[in-house]
């Protein structure tokens, strides 16, 4: 094992089989589906997922280093190298995404995501839509709301056969001119509820913005975040989640780093004048992606139990 001048383990250190074999337990495939569903996660949200039977944090660090490292076969986990370039990545908490390996044995067990994220966007992006969602699982579970995962949604018998085959069944159709044909949401997810009125079920499309691209611009071939509102409020106008998704509903939510980039985009929806769909759309910030990025120092409970901001002012997103 490598190990610095005062003879500490080096966190950047490859992985260094220590065991010939690992027994994975319930637990360890809890964490690997956890992964598996929102993208690569820091050690203590994925501790959140398993605290209420594995409550030692410490040994949870040990295991997943073990999932690091791997056995004779393989290791199971990876540290995504992009993690260490972080101002902070000395003093932050560790980062792990799926190797083929693991993919293969939740496969085996019949719990591998069919629409699980891509990983196809940069690391940071792909890390704060992790922590997004997850954050929203675990603190909806916590406020006694239930989750509905993209999984759920697009394999429920009234999302369409034709949605779930599609090359990316995220896509949802636009009819505007110009070369714009469909808007694709980093996530789409849903909350259950209940009220003197009975069940209820909320759904929404997240945005992910790390403030990396321009509201407007003058081109209208190139990507501005100002064309996505436009795109959700046909969206919203002709109803096509509906017949995409098969769901009754939909809100778009957005989350960026900053409260006056936040401001500037709802300004902007103000100017195209959404009228009744004006509620549909809500702003949160996160400041912790921002330039001088770092992996959150807990979990984003408040994305579940603060209000939002839209044109119309701030709520809940569990509110109607």
């Amino acid at each position: 094992m490598k190990t610095d001048a005062l003879n500490r383990r080096l966190r950047f250190a490859p992985p260094n089989p220590q065991v010939s074999r690992l027994v994975l337990t319930d637990l360890d495939y809890l964490v690997f589906e956890a992964i598996n569903r929102h993208g690569p996660l820091p050690t203590h949200y994925l501790f959140e997922f398993v605290k209420d039977r594995r409550r030692d944090y410490a040994r949870f660090q040990n295991r997943l280093t073990e999932f690091y490292n791997g056995d004779s076969a393989g290791a199971y986990l990876t540290r995504p190298p992009q993690q260490f370039a972080g101002f902070e990545a000395r003093y932050q908490h560790l980062v792990y995404d799926l190797t083929a390996r693991a993919k293969g044995v939740l496969a085996e067990r019949g719990t591998l995501a069919r629409f699980s994220p891509r990983r196809v966007e940069p690391f940071l992006h792909q890390l704060m839509q992790a922590c997004v969602g997850a954050s929203l699982e675990l603190a909806a579970r916590a406020d006694g709301l239930r989750y509905i995962s993209r999984e759920e949604i697009l394999t429920n018998r009234k999302c369409p056969a034709a949605t779930r085959d599609l090359a990316n069944p995220l896509a949802l159709p636009v009819h505007l001119v110009g070369a714009q044909k469909a808007i694709t949401p980093d996530d789409v997810f849903g909350l259950q509820g209940f009220d003197d009125k009975g069940d209820w079920f909320r759904f929404f499309a997240l945005e992910i913005d790390r403030n990396t691209e321009s509201i407007e611009r003058r081109d209208p071939t190139q990507n501005a975040f100002g064309r996505k509102i436009v795109g959700y409020l046909d969206i919203l106008n002709r109803q096509t989640f509906r017949e995409h998704f098969g769901i009754p509903n939909l809100s778009v939510l957005t989350v960026t780093t900053n409260a006056v980039h936040a401001a500037n985009i709802i300004e902007f929806l103000a100017r195209q004048h959404p009228g009744r769909h004006a509620g549909r759309f809500l702003f949160a910030c996160e400041p912790a992606f921002g330039s001088n990025w770092r992996v959150p120092k807990t979990v984003l409970a408040p994305l579940i139990t603060q209000p939002w901001t839209g044109v119309n002012g701030r709520r809940l997103i569990s509110e109607p």
